[in-house]
């Protein structure tokens, strides 16, 4: 597993982060099970680690800084999230200062760590300001609570405005936004943030890399046993038809392609993002999905084939 720098700073993550969202926390509240998939990512290489507060509403980040604590903290980067709401207050959500700098503490107990190494805004704020919102994670990275800050689903017009206040005030600016990016979902690529974070050195990483699941074909021939569709009541989660729904054609056309290449579709959709520098935040519900989904990373794809994928 190669590690790949974000934008401008130093910080390197692995090319693939585990992510744990509707998994670890959600799915399954059980400590031997979070063990089991972070000792798996571990031995495939994989050295950055993603959770949220609103994952499983703290269970996940609960379960996932106990189970790397039996791992050096020196040799990972972790990242969590605030602003989502996680509760019915109003001080419950948001990027308000009251709200921000509670819910990081929040967070470190859950985890029980002194500081994360990546701090995200978990979607934008329009009532709070941009300089508080700004000064409020450079604060964080001052008092060593987290090493950088980052974004998730920003819009493009919040991002050009945070990099002006932040050049303003000579404050650090956000080093990563992550968005959901698949072959099936590239809004990243219509809406300006790609563009906008290619041009002004801003790492990406993209979840949900398979669509849900979509991309694999599993779907092909109904609902298997033990997929997200299949276990939508007890994650409540329902928005894998939804994905579906709305980016059918372009779903077909792609395992279309990859049968008339003999590709493993998994691949191809991992490979996907990597070769853009939109590198996936890959989640997994079982130990050994991981390590088939990752089985052929470095299979290569000749550029003609690439040529048809982006055709469609």
């Amino acid at each position: 597993m190669d590690f790949v720098r974000m934008g401008n700073s130093g910080l390197k993550l692995t090319e693939v982060t585990f992510g744990s969202a509707l998994t670890i926390g959600t799915e399954s509240q059980d400590r031997t099970y979070a063990d089991s998939l972070i000792d798996e990512a571990w031995d495939l290489g994989i050295r950055s680690f993603d959770v949220s507060n609103n994952y499983g509403m703290g269970k996940a980040e609960e379960l996932v800084g106990a189970s790397l604590g039996r791992y050096p903290r020196d040799e990972y980067v972790v990242s969590t999230k605030g602003s989502w709401p996680i509760g019915e207050s109003v001080y419950h959500r948001g990027l308000s200062r009251k709200h921000i700098l509670w819910a990081i503490d929040e967070s470190l107990k859950r985890m029980k760590l002194d500081y994360v190494d990546i701090y995200y805004a978990h979607r934008y704020d329009p009532d709070t300001p941009m300089e508080e919102i700004v000064r409020t994670f450079n604060s964080l990275i001052s008092s060593g609570k987290i090493r950088y800050w980052a974004t998730s689903e920003w819009p493009v017009e919040a991002l050009m405005q945070c990099h002006e206040v932040c050049d303003r005030l000579g404050l650090e600016k956000p080093v990563i936004e992550q968005f959901i990016y698949s072959f099936a979902v590239t809004k990243a690529e219509t809406n300006g943030v790609f563009d906008f974070c290619r041009q002004n050195n801003v790492g990406t990483l993209g979840f949900s890399p398979l669509c849900q699941g979509l991309l694999t074909g599993k779907y092909r021939n109904g609902i298997p046993e033990g997929s997200r569709m299949d276990k939508k009541d007890a994650i409540n989660y329902d928005k894998t038809a939804n994905f579906y729904k709305q980016n059918k054609e372009r779903i077909d056309k792609f395992l279309e392609c990859c049968d008339k290449y003999a590709l493993r579709s998994v691949d191809v959709a991992i490979k996907w993002g990597v070769r853009k520098g939109i590198y996936p935040v890959l989640g997994a519900s079982r130990k050994g999905q991981l390590s088939d989904t990752l089985s052929a990373f470095d299979k290569p794809v000749d550029d003609a084939i690439w040529k048809e994928f982006e055709a469609i």
